[in-house]
Order: structure tokens, then sequence, then C-alpha cells
């Protein structure tokens, strides 16, 4: 479930990842933060759903909610202990459910969201609509998941992938 470590598997296999950094303390990522276009995104390293996930749009901004993931207890109880910083991906997100068995995947479904800014936030789930599996949209995005699955060492079990279609292709935000 570690964000930090999936995108660091994906990337050591030469597939498109989400650059970042993260840290315990603010000075582990400060750098990132100097050096990166915003808006960017801050989360708990360990998290569930959009807990602690926000969308920063200056340097003040992402040192103090740097702090405030620290501070607040975790949607899966305890704190946290390590803020993972992120380029905002572009595009429309997807979702790929997966099962595997013996390093074989097969997918079941292929789903974009339906997100849009509300109450304050920037982006509010209000569905998700599946999408045809035979078409080509999918079968690019089934090709890269699979090989995401691979990287992570996948063997056995179900997977809930999630991934944004990026003007230069398909990265990762996330593996569950």
């Amino acid at each position: 479930r570690d964000k930090k470590v999936q995108q660091e598997l994906i990337k050591a296999a030469g597939i498109r990842s989400v650059r970042q950094a993260a840290g315990k303390k603010f000075s582990d990522v400060e750098a990132f933060l100097k050096s990166e276009e915003y808006p960017v995104v801050l989360k708990p390293t360990d998290s569930a759903g959009s807990d602690g996930v926000k969308l920063c749009h200056n340097f003040d901004e992402a040192k103090e909610h740097f702090q405030r993931i620290l501070e607040v207890e975790a949607v899966n109880g305890g704190y946290n202990t390590e803020v993972l910083c992120q380029e905002f991906l572009k595009g429309k997100e997807y979702v790929i459910d997966s099962a595997s068995r013996d390093g074989e995947h097969k997918t079941t479904a292929v789903w974009v969201y339906d997100k849009r800014p509300a109450n304050g936030s920037f982006c509010v789930y209000f569905g998700v609509l599946p999408i045809d599996t035979g078409s080509v949209e999918a079968k690019y995005l089934i090709a890269y998941n699979n090989s995401v699955l691979d990287a992570l060492g996948m063997k056995n079990g179900p997977s809930h992938g999630e991934v944004i279609m990026t003007p230069s292709g398909p990265c990762l935000v996330e593996m569950n």
C-alpha cells in the first residue's frame, strides 16, 4: 500500500511513474517542492481513499499541509509518519480491476472516474463509468496496468489500479 514504494518500483522497471519526494520532516522534501511546477499533490504515504490528499498551489500551502498530515489521525487509525509530495497529473483517471494467478493477469473491468470540482475540493468523485474492455483505450490501459503489476511483483490476488492518462501516456496513481 505504500504509494512511494509503488512509484519507485515501477520507475526502476522503466515504466512512467510520478515525480515525487517523501519525508518524515519538511527538510526532506523542501528541495523538491522548490523545484516542482505547481500545483503539487501532498498525501500520506500509507492512507486510504482521499484521506489527507490535497492539491497545493504554492510552496507555503504545501509546507502547511505537510505539517497537518503529520498532526491529524489517519483514516486507518494511528498517525501518519511520512508525507508524499508528487507532481500533479493532468488527465482522465481510470480504474483497472484485475485478478492474478501465478503471474497471469486477467482484467475484470475498466472504469473512468467522473470527477469534478465541488464543495471547495479540486475533485469530487461523482461516479464511475464502465469502458468497453475491447476498445483501443482500454487495451492500452490494460497493457500498462499489467506491466505495473509485473513491476510490483503481483503474482496472486485481486488488484485495483488507478491510472491517469496524461498527455505523455498512462501513469499509475496507486495500486490497491
